[in-house]
């Protein structure tokens, strides 16, 4: 019996040892409200996206330390997936995208910074979002192009340590269509995709300037920038986006302009530019957020007749804290599209103005 005791006195220590030397921690969102578009029924929906994750690591010693991190997103109003971040690559191929669409990657952090491989998060998406009032969520965010994506798969990413403020940051990915259909890889479509981030954030003023190329997208690429200033409760924000889009990869085929199924030149081409002032202001538990944007679209194929055609969009929300981790909140917006075809490229209707509203809570956990 002593013996027996002493065995697991000692499997109860190596245990503890194991257990204070990793970790792993459950986090997640749940977020639900109303949306009511102009030309759309009412709705269900979330500002913030729904996911349950899990992220964790284990010290290796020296300093250096093994991480993992996993996040599946869905839709709180009927339990379904959302993968937000799928872009379909060709006519006919599914958009449902990858089960942990969130995030799904290992890596090692330490001195040096940290390194990850496998679907990640994209570094002009995650870092330009900084620079919105609305974080590029609900109906208040900016305008996307047509290039960027929350997700990319198949990559490598490097994120540098902290320098007084500067940081950088590395992406590369593999692209998937060298194979089949072969009239793809040969027409130069199957290209790897890289990104490239440059960042300052000390005290009150914040930089950021972003440059890649999506994998499988004719080398289309896309910059942007973003500068804010803090004055006391208020926060003030300018970004600018440009995107060179050859006609690769876009939404689904039922929301291109002039497409013809089957063939690479898709009408997805196009140029766009997006300017954006933002403004965030504290009071009190609550904050009010608010944009103004310009956004133009040039060469759009199949809407060459409308030439360069300039956009505005108008934002206004406000978020209540009702605690650390939860939040009600309101957003307006109002889109001012020059014809009919725009709304239908950004917006899937055949509208030259959208009004829409959204109102809901959140809780993160």
């Amino acid at each position: 019996m002593r013996k027996t005791l002493i065995s697991l006195a000692v499997l109860g220590a190596v245990a503890g040892v194991a257990h204070a030397q990793s970790s792993v921690a459950i986090y997640g969102i749940v977020d639900t409200g109303y949306i009511k578009e102009t030309g759309r029924d009412a709705r269900m929906g979330s500002n913030l996206d729904n996911l349950i994750g899990f992220r964790g690591g284990e010290d290796l010693g020296g300093g250096l330390k093994a991480t993992f991190e996993l996040e599946r997103r869905f839709n709180l109003n009927d339990g379904t997936l959302n993968n937000t971040g799928a872009v379909p690559r060709y006519a006919g191929e599914s958009s449902s995208g990858p089960d942990w669409d969130g995030a799904a990657n290992f890596g090692l952090t330490g001195d040096f910074g940290q390194i990850r491989f496998g679907y990640l998060n994209a570094l002009n998406t995650e870092t330009i979002r900084e620079f919105d009032p609305f974080r590029q969520y609900g109906v208040g965010s900016m305008v996307w192009s047509t290039q960027r994506t929350e997700g990319i798969a198949n990559s490598v990413r490097y994120d540098s340590p902290n320098w007084g403020g500067f940081s950088f940051g590395l992406t590369y990915s593999l692209g998937q269509n060298n194979k089949a259909p072969a009239q793809w890889a040969y027409q130069g479509q199957d290209n790897d995709g890289w990104g490239i981030n440059l960042s300052f954030d000390n005290g009150p003023l914040a930089l950021t300037g972003n440059f890649s190329r999506l994998a499988d997208s004719d080398n289309s690429q896309v910059w942007n920038l973003g500068a804010a200033y803090r004055f006391g409760s208020a926060r003030v924000s300018l970004l600018y986006e440009n995107t060179r889009d050859k006609g690769w990869i876009l939404g689904e085929p039922s929301n291109i302009v002039g497409w013809v199924e089957g063939d690479p030149e898709n009408s997805a081409r196009s140029r766009q530019q997006t300017w954006l002032l933002g403004l965030e202001w504290g009071i009190g538990p609550g904050e009010i957020d608010a944009s103004v944007q310009y956004f133009r679209l040039k060469d759009a194929q199949g809407m060459e007749e409308a030439g360069s055609l300039s956009n505005w969009k108008y934002a206004v929300g406000y978020t209540y804290n009702l605690s650390k981790r939860t939040s009600a909140y309101a957003q307006a917006a109002y889109i001012d599209y020059k014809e009919e075809a725009v709304g239908r490229f950004y917006h899937g209707l055949d509208r030259s103005s959208v009004t829409a509203f959204q109102i809901g809570m959140n809780h993160k956990f």
